[in-house]
């Protein structure tokens, strides 16, 4: 292929990449068969295309939904915590704040069932959102407003892991993933003592639970939204890092092995960016 030719695909890639994470899927369609177009055999247009045309199908007939606020990492967790303390003590006080929601997704045909995927074939999403932003601004925003009694902590902890592996055992990876992400953030905002002695022995069991709603390990994740917004997600410069490493060609496998970050917190940030949408995954290469 002549110089000219690899450089403008590689732009109508790059400018296509953007248009799909500005949310203008019909605009990344256009300058990915473009590129087919200029080179038919290159593989990585190939996949681009096939996969713009069935997400853009899918967006028009209302299968898949933009993303939206949703609790992921560094958000707000109090009002799933008080609708399991409101259960087991009557020394607490619940803020009002909206119940939580379950919502359940069909599986993302993008990732194919693979070495992670064993427990996320038929994942489903559970998400505590509020109706609308004058709701979330009201809502209480940290573990310690909420007068909970230590023993509460250790319930709702306990509960937390229950809800993990039983979700596991039931092929939600979603609810899975976001059982293990609150018990973390849990365990980050508990004061002394704490409840780390329940939760350090389950690392385990949340990796299990990130990987299966991540997907197949050899899928390639490209950007959903742009990197800027991703603090209104509740995700932090972790996740903005490995999105800027997202090219659609490197796998979650290899991107998590050469991200130089602890191979626990990869992980826990991947799963958070595909339960807030955050990504989307390409076929793992042929």
């Amino acid at each position: 292929m002549a110089k000219d030719t690899t450089l403008e695909l590689r732009q109508l890639v790059q400018r296509g990449f953007d248009h799909y994470e500005h949310g203008r899927g019909h605009d990344a369609l256009a300058d990915w068969e473009t590129a087919l177009k200029l080179a038919p055999r290159d593989e990585q247009a190939k996949r681009l295309v096939e996969f713009a045309r069935q997400r853009v199908a899918e967006v028009e007939a209302g299968q898949h939904m933009p993303p939206s606020r949703r609790d992921t990492v560094e958000s707000p967790i109090p009002q799933f915590l008080a609708a399991l303390t409101e259960r087991k003590s009557d020394k607490i006080t619940v803020p009002a704040t909206p119940a939580p929601r379950t919502d359940k997704l069909p599986a993302d045909p993008a990732a194919p069932a693979g070495e992670w995927h064993g427990h996320g074939a038929k994942s489903a999403e559970l998400a505590a959102e509020t109706d609308s932003k004058s709701d979330i601004a009201a809502a209480a925003d940290t573990l310690e407003d909420l007068p909970v009694q230590a023993e509460d902590l250790r319930a709702s902890a306990t509960e937390l892991l229950g809800e993990c592996r039983t979700a596991l055992g039931e092929n939600r990876a979603g609810p899975a993933a976001l059982a293990a992400e609150l018990a973390l953030q849990l365990a980050d905002r508990a004061p002394p003592p704490g409840v780390d002695d329940l939760i350090e022995p389950s690392r385990a069991l949340f990796e299990r639970a990130f990987r299966a709603v991540m997907g197949n390990p050899l899928a390639c994740p490209i950007r959903a939204i742009p990197t800027e917004t991703l603090s209104e997600h509740g995700l932090d410069e972790r996740a903005a890092f490995l999105m800027s490493r997202m090219d659609g060609m490197t796998s979650l496998a290899d991107l998590i092995d050469s991200s130089g970050l602890k191979h626990f917190d990869a992980v826990r940030v991947l799963a958070a960016l595909r339960r807030a949408k955050a990504i989307d995954l390409l076929p793992a290469l042929g």
